[in-house]
């Protein structure tokens, strides 16, 4: 296994499908009903401050993955401590990914065993990560383009049922806009924290930065559009009610006696579904490497992947509390250490760096006191 630079282009389709793909299947921020789009743009904001962290850290220091910086910048001890709760955050994160795809998995065909969707899930990825981050870069650069034309023909295609008199009124009340959008800022936006263990294997970053931002921009665009669409055809309480509303948009959909669409848009949720977890996956690796200070994760990379599978099958043994765990506490955890861990770091390397500039300025360095002459004659 050889982990070869990637280009600017395959990351930038790494965090399309990232985004898409942890939201595909539901509305995010429908804690704040009709008005879920707009708490999603916001939310969005949010999540580009993360990303400019990241990237803005990866500048400074490259070359480094962001737990690197963290024990660089703050300390061994301090340093360890926020890449553990950034450990624990994207755990959380991949359990969440990891049973909604095998969930839906299982409301497509019931007859397999959601143990054994876990663990088809589980060895996919393993298979995936094996074969070294460009092959999963290659993946992601050629899988884009053909869910990004998915997501578009779905979007036309549901149009004529959409009633958009189900979006009005308009934020009627802040207090539910506002819990939109924290909890849209938390999942999927902030989530691109995780993009900063990638960066240094990222070849010509400093070239194409626009074009990452660009495609951010693009997927939160999407996920407002789909969302202010699943909202103008279900309604706000269907679609909150409903475990998938994107799939049963697509199975109201027919033409004539064609029906059963949601089986065409099966490649869609099959590669944006697990694109994410092999992201989140990846990166689990690439922090306990760093934590515990080992020379590769090779090993690491089953061990994990059965700890994953079996943690997610016994934290989440239904729905309701897997909506209680993942959607109502856990991002009072997620969401802080997301948004704060890049963010302390890049406040704190900018104060060491300002500090190391002072130090090293010219004019304010004392002068150095001159040397005594030596006496014209020797003293008797």
């Amino acid at each position: 296994m050889e982990n070869r630079p990637i280009s600017s282009q395959q990351f930038s389709a790494l965090l399309f499908l990232l985004l898409i793909g942890s939201v595909l299947v539901y509305v995010p921020g429908i804690t704040a009903a009709q008005s879920a789009w707009i708490a999603i743009l916001a939310g969005a904001v949010i999540g580009i401050w993360v990303l400019y962290a990241v990237i803005s850290l990866h500048e400074m220091f490259p070359g480094q993955r962001i737990t690197q910086i963290s024990t660089l910048v703050l300390g061994k001890v301090p340093g360890t401590i926020l890449n553990i709760l950034f450990l624990w955050s994207i755990f959380i994160f991949a359990c969440g990914l990891l049973y909604d795809f095998y969930i839906l998995l299982n409301f497509i065909n019931p007859a397999i065993a959601v143990e054994v969707l876990c663990f088809i899930i589980i060895l996919t990825c393993v298979y995936c990560l094996y074969q070294g981050l460009n092959i999963i870069g290659r993946l992601g650069e050629l899988s884009v383009w053909i869910s990004l034309i998915f997501l578009i023909l779905g979007i036309g295609i549901a149009l004529p049922l959409a009633d958009f008199s189900n979006l009005k009124p308009l934020a009627s009340a802040w207090k539910p806009l506002a819990a939109g959008t924290f909890f849209s800022a938390d999942w999927p936006f902030a989530i691109v924290v995780v993009l900063g263990l990638f960066l240094p294997l990222v070849a010509t970053i400093k070239e194409h930065t626009k074009q990452i931002y660009g495609w951010y921009l693009i997927s939160a665009l999407l996920l407002a559009i789909l969302s202010a669409e699943t909202l103008a055809i279900l309604g706000p309480e269907l679609s909150e009610s409903t475990r998938f509303p994107l799939f049963l948009i697509y199975r109201l959909i027919g033409f004539g006696e064609f029906r059963r669409l949601e089986l065409i848009f099966l490649f869609l949720w099959l590669i944006s579904g697990i694109t994410p977890i092999i992201i989140l996956y990846q990166g689990l690796n690439f922090i306990v490497q760093d934590i515990f200070r080992l020379k590769d994760y090779i090993k690491l990379i089953l061990p994990l992947g059965l700890v994953l599978g079996v943690f997610t099958l016994y934290m989440f043994p239904s729905d309701m509390l897997y909506d209680i765990l993942e959607n109502k506490y856990s991002p009072l955890f997620t969401f802080p250490v997301n948004f704060l861990y890049p963010t302390l770091l890049l406040l704190a390397a900018g104060i060491q760096k300002k500090r190391a500039s002072s130090k090293s300025t010219p004019g304010s360095a004392p002068a150095r006191p001159e040397k005594p002459s030596l006496p014209a004659t020797r003293p008797r």
